[in-house]
């Protein structure tokens, strides 16, 4: 009877926890969501270094590894932005010095001008929202790289100091915390393997279909796979920008089936079998989790779904099935 009340007082300051990081992402998303990220990328930038460390067990080459990967994003992140406002500029005015010639009826003439407004309008609120967004996602990136730099330093005080979070079994309290964290790790780095595939892929598409900064888009597409559906959304839009700039309708159709087929391709061929075994969670409680989170929490539920569901199958297993 005792062992069981002391387990439950720790299941109770585990909810606490739980409830607290929750009241945290609901009250200061932009902090919590640039943790978060942080420490994803921690985990995303220590694959490659611990993969070439293991094959070659030389220190110099992972480092040089981990450089490139950093080298790869950084560039990526600069580049983007100048790019995309290029290509809307180019739209903005070809829609401007669209004109319409020879005998067209009256009312074909005012819905193509309708249209060319519409366009310009369109491109144009797309350009203020960025600018708009464009000082707090700097701040936000710089933010994510000071995590990722105190994530490393305050690892080791964490693994020796996580037990005084726990006030009656702390041996216990400590296994319940590494392996919901192992899991978490399971999960972002089966997510590396299956964003390359698909960022791969995407990028071979794309080059195949001459559209521009290919390498760019390639390596947003690989980011985007850690944010499931939102990212897709996100990294597919300065796709089609593009497409439609240089190809036309054209490529806009055939961008349509690349992507179709590389998300069909993660969703039902290599993404369940690399992820079986680090999830083992059924694909529908999966979206189920990250609608309902993205709708209560904005973009950083998105960003928790699969770990809050980690936290909650490992909470069962530990306080309550042990408890029965």
């Amino acid at each position: 009877m005792n062992k069981i009340n002391n387990v439950s007082k720790d299941a109770l300051l585990v909810l606490i926890y739980f409830l607290l990081f929750l009241f945290f992402v609901w009250k200061v998303p932009f902090v919590v969501g640039a943790l978060v990220l942080g420490f994803y990328f921690s985990i995303i930038l220590s694959v490659p270094y611990d993969f070439v460390l293991k094959k070659t067990n030389k220190k110099f080459l992972a480092v040089i590894s981990y450089i490139l990967v950093v080298f790869i994003f950084a560039y990526t992140i600069i580049s983007f932005f100048p790019k995309t406002f290029d290509q809307v500029y180019k739209l903005f005015q070809a829609s401007k010095d669209l004109n319409i010639n020879g005998n067209f009826p009256t009312w074909l003439v005012n819905a193509i001008n309708e249209l060319k407004s519409n366009i310009s309008s369109i491109l144009l609120s797309i350009l203020n929202k960025v600018v708009g967004v464009l000082p707090s996602l700097i701040t936000m990136l710089m933010f994510i790289l000071v995590t990722m730099v105190g994530i490393e330093s305050i690892k080791s005080y964490l693994a020796k100091n996580i037990s005084i979070l726990f006030v009656e079994n702390p041996d216990y309290g400590k296994k319940f915390v590494y392996e919901l964290f192992g899991d978490i790790r399971k999960y972002i780095r089966g997510q590396v393997l299956v964003s390359f595939i698909s960022a791969f892929l995407t990028t071979l598409g794309l080059i195949l279909l001459n559209i521009p900064s290919a390498l760019t888009l390639g390596v947003l597409t690989f980011l985007g796979g850690f944010f499931p559906f939102v990212g897709l959304l996100i990294s597919a839009v300065p796709m089609y920008l593009f497409a439609f700039s240089t190809g036309g309708l054209k490529s806009v159709i055939f961008l349509t089936f690349l992507l179709v087929g590389v998300n069909q391709a993660e969703s039902w061929i290599y993404g369940p079998r690399i992820q079986s075994d680090n999830l083992k969670l059924h694909w529908f409680v999966i979206i189920l989790a990250i609608f309902l989170l993205g709708d209560v929490l904005g973009f950083v539920g998105v960003l928790i779904a699969i770990p809050v569901l980690l936290f909650v199958r490992k909470f069962w297993k530990y306080y309550v099935l042990k408890n029965n």
